[in-house]
Order: structure tokens, then sequence, then C-alpha cells
């Protein structure tokens, strides 16, 4: 902790390790030994980082205010896993298939293990040339408008062993900035958070963006591959999807970078002149609002939430976001 100029400039820098042991996973047991998956104690893992806080306070010529600031860093790694079991999140389809994450000794908690893309087939040659280094068809089933994927391990063939670390859900770095001052009666106070470094896997975009299925779908489908319309990351619209072009991919990975302001609020005080001749010590008229605005480049409904699966962190499927609230009052003291 420190403080300077009487105090006027405070605050506290802090170094934190945890590390937190025998975690509660759900042991999968093969279907043949009949009997139900187990409940175990395994897994290390560590969280570091540095939290810094700032505060400014002073009063010049009757304007009182503070101002705050604190930053937050993360760092999370697996220091031990179950070594005969790969630990997943939730399928997205039916519970048992398209799974984004992956928790691995070495890695973040529930880390993106991701296939590649790597751009349209705009063509019907293009894809027939995409060959493996015995002339054989990388993804035979391609045809223009698919999606071309990655042999990340170079071995001919796209299968698990091509999916790759691709990011986490957890925020690198969190900070927020606070404000709140006063003048004559009128006082001000706002709050702005903010997160960045960490990825967020837009499961509604599989479920929505697939155009595999006889249902709905998001506006951006409409911006999928056709001959005429090529300009685009969206692939062609098909109703049997051979090609796989909505398996766990990076097509569906985005940047989780958001600034919120969370809370703002506006009053005015009544002088107290004028309220002694009504008997009351104090009032206050007031507005406020709670995530009033959100500057993100994610796609999603809300780039701030939380899954009660820590192995699904950064999974955004059919979370509820923070809503926008409006709040107008008066404060009474006698």
């Amino acid at each position: 902790d420190y403080g300077f100029f009487n105090n006027k400039l405070s605050g506290s820098i802090n170094y934190y390790y945890n590390t937190t042991t025998d975690l509660l996973i759900e042991k999968v047991i093969a279907p043949s030994a009949g009997v139900y998956n187990s409940i175990v104690n395994v897994g290390k893992m560590r969280n570091t980082g540095v939290e810094f806080d700032i505060n400014w306070s002073d009063n010049y010529r009757g304007f009182e205010y503070n101002i705050g600031f604190n930053l937050t860093t993360t760092s999370n790694k697996m220091l031990k896993a179950d070594d005969n079991q790969v630990l997943y999140g939730t399928g997205l389809k039916y519970g048992t298939e398209h799974f984004p994450t992956q928790t691995l000794k070495g890695n973040p908690v529930a880390s993106f293990f991701l296939y590649r893309t790597d751009g349209i087939f705009q063509t019907q040659e293009e894809a027939d040339s995409y060959l493996d280094k015995n002339g054989n068809k990388m993804q035979p089933d391609a045809f223009a408008g698919d999606i071309k994927f990655k042999d990340v391990n170079g071995d001919g063939v796209l299968d698990e062993n091509d999916k790759e670390y691709c990011g986490s859900g957890i925020p690198k770095v969190e900070a927020n900035l606070s404000f709140g001052g006063s003048y004559k009666g009128i006082d001000l106070s706002f709050l702005i958070g903010s997160a960045w470094g960490n990825k967020l896997y837009n499961a509604n975009r599989y479920n929505y963006e697939a155009m595999n299925s006889g249902s709905n779908f998001l506006k951006s489908a409409l911006d999928a591959w056709t001959p005429e319309h090529r300009n685009t990351n969206v692939p062609r619209a098909v109703m049997d999807d051979f090609n796989g072009n909505s398996r766990e991919s990076d097509r569906f990975l985005e940047d989780g970078d958001f600034i919120r302001l969370r809370q703002l609020q506006i009053g005015y005080t009544l002088p107290a002149k004028w309220m002694k001749k009504v008997y009351v010590d104090r009032c206050r008229f007031y507005v406020s609002g709670e995530n009033l605005l959100t500057w993100t480049k994610y796609s999603g409904v809300d780039p701030e939430f939380s899954r009660s699966n820590i192995l699904d962190t950064g999974v955004d499927s059919f979370i509820y976001p923070f809503t926008r609230s409006y709040v107008v009052g008066v404060q009474v003291t006698f």
C-alpha cells in the first residue's frame, strides 16, 4: 500500500499466487463398464497475476472529486490433469459432439482447441487441387463455397490431431475506471469496466449460422457464399454438411475484448437552508443507469458472461446478458 501528498494519492500493488487442488471432475467411464460416470478429485490449477490500484482525491475550489483506477492481470494454467482422459467441456451437439474446449496439463483451463480455417474454396478446381503428399484429396467432400481447413500437423489427414490451441476464455487483463465528484449540490459518478486478451466461442453462430437444417438462422446467413457473391467468410448454404463446415473451428471464435459503462449517476441535493424550513436534514434527487453502453467487436449478445461449468469458460451458448436498467429516485433524510 502507498499514500502521498497527505493521502490525496493512494493505492496498492499486490502479487497473487493461488493454487487449487483436487478439482471435482466427472470421469468418463466406457459404456461397456455398465456403470455411471463418477465424480473424482483430480487436477491442480494455478492462477497468478498482479493487482494494481491507484486513487486520487482532492477538493479544488469547492469541487470535491475522486478518481480511481484498478488493473488486474491473470495467468491461468493447469499444473496437473487426468493423463488418461481429455477433459472436454459440454458438447454443443446433443451433448456428445462438437467440443470447443479441452482442459490439458500446461494450458489454461477450458482452452480452445479448434480446427484452423484457411479461407473458402472459390472454385471446384481449387477444392480438387488441395492434396496431400500422396496426391489424395485432403477434403474429398469439399465443393466450391466450402471452408478449407489446415492440415496443421502435416500428416495428410484432417482429424482431431489437427486441432490447435487458439486461446482461452479467461481475460488476461481486467481494468476499471471510477469517478465521483460534487459541486454546489450537483454530483456525478460513473464506473467503466473492461476486459482484454480473451477469446469467446460464439456457439449461437454454430447453432444458427450452420445452414444445414430447415430452421431459422441468423441474419449473417444471408452473407453465405454463392458463385455471384464470393467476398465473404460465410460458407455456402447446404442442407447436408458433408465437408464439416460447422465443425469446431476458429470460424466461430472471436475476440472477447470489451469496454462497458457499468454505472452512471447524476444527482442534485437541495440546499440545506431550504430543508430546514420543512424539518428535513437532506433531500437528494438522482437519475442512474446501469450497463448503458458497451464497446466491443464481439458479434454475440454480450461479451461478459460466466458459465456454471468451469470447463465451458468462454463458450457463449444461450447465455443471459446483463440488462440495461434506469432508476429515478429521491433520498430524504429526517
